[in-house]
Parts: structure tokens; C-alpha cells; sequence
């Protein structure tokens, strides 16, 4: 009798879907010592997406009537530009915070929104690549959302926390 290969159960699919790729086996529920490859490359490539959006934006910008893309990026840089002014009163510093409050929002926005994608998508296309490249299929992990990511999220946090302290002290002086 040949052997049958069969679907996973509910239980091994989504214990499956939970797991990262990562530079090795996380010891506990919080583990800073791995690194999750999937995050940090997912998180490139969308941060890099979001500066060529600005970007090319930016370079097709009009000055009559805007189309539907430039007048929606027109209304999220009001939006950034206004809330930047409501906190920090020095234009200068506010020339580096607007434009970098800006990328952060889509960048985060971006990310977030890889929850939109069906869930095994990007996860299949990877199982494909890892399967050419002679690896075991069934270890082909990717997690999309990189803000799932315990990681992403507190580095993101505490980074702009950095950010504000920083501004704050060069603002009202050390």
C-alpha cells in the first residue's frame, strides 16, 4: 500500500501559519535573541515601497488640478503637517519630524495592510521558491504581517520614542 500524503488537521495548519522564519528556535514566549528573518525582510521591502510611493509622487506632482493619487497623498501630508505643527512649534525641527512622521505612517499603514492579502498567498509563493531551491516544503514558514511581529512593533515604538526624546531635548535644551 503506497503512502498517502494528507491535508493538516485545523490544529497543525495553524500552528504552521504562526511561525516565523528565523535565525533559530525561540526559547520562550519572548526572545529577543532570534532574529525573524521574514519581519526584517518583509519590512525592507515595504519601507522601501513607501519611500517610492513619496517619491514618485512627489516628482509627478502638478501644480493645477491634481489627480485622485496626488490628491490623496495631498490630504495625508496635511494631516501629518497639522498634528506636526500642533506638537512641535519650531520650524525647523518640524522640517525633519513632518517628512519623518509621514514615512513612518505609511510604512506602518503598509505593513498593516498585508492583512488585506489572502492569507496564503505570499506564504505559497515562498513554499514554491523553497521547494526549487531543494529545501522540505513543509518547513517553508512566513508570517506576512510584519507588525504581528513582537519584534517589529517594539523597535518601531522605541524608536520613535527615541525620536521624541531627542527632538524634545534639542527643542527646549538638555
Amino acid at each position: 500500500m503506497a503512502a498517502e500524503s494528507h491535508a493538516p488537521t485545523a490544529g497543525e495548519y495553524i500552528v504552521h501559519h504562526l511561525q516565523h522564519l528565523s535565525s533559530g528556535l525561540q526559547e520562550s514566549l519572548v526572545d529577543f535573541s532570534v532574529v525573524n528573518i521574514d519581519s526584517v525582510v518583509l519590512s525592507a521591502i515595504l519601507g522601501a515601497a513607501a519611500c517610492l510611493v513619496m517619491w514618485l509622487a512627489a516628482r509627478g506632482a502638478t501644480a493645477g488640478v491634481p489627480g485622485r493619487f496626488q490628491g490623496a497623498l495631498e490630504m495625508l501630508v496635511d494631516l501629518v503637517d497639522g498634528q506636526a505643527k500642533a506638537v512641535i512649534h519650531d520650524a525647523r525641527s518640524r522640517r525633519v519630524v513632518g517628512p519623518l512622521a509621514l514615512t513612518v505612517f505609511i510604512w506602518i499603514f503598509l505593513m498593516n495592510a498585508m492583512d488585506l492579502l489572502p492569507v496564503d498567498l505570499l506564504p505559497w509563493v515562498w513554499t514554491e521558491v523553497y521547494a526549487a531551491a531543494g529545501h522540505d516544503p513543509h518547513h517553508a514558514y512566513l508570517r506576512v504581517v510584519p507588525t504581528a511581529d513582537l519584534s517589529t512593533t517594539l523597535g518601531l515604538s522605541g524608536s520613535v520614542l527615541l525620536v521624541c526624546i531627542y527632538y524634545n531635548l534639542k527643542i527646549k535644551g538638555a
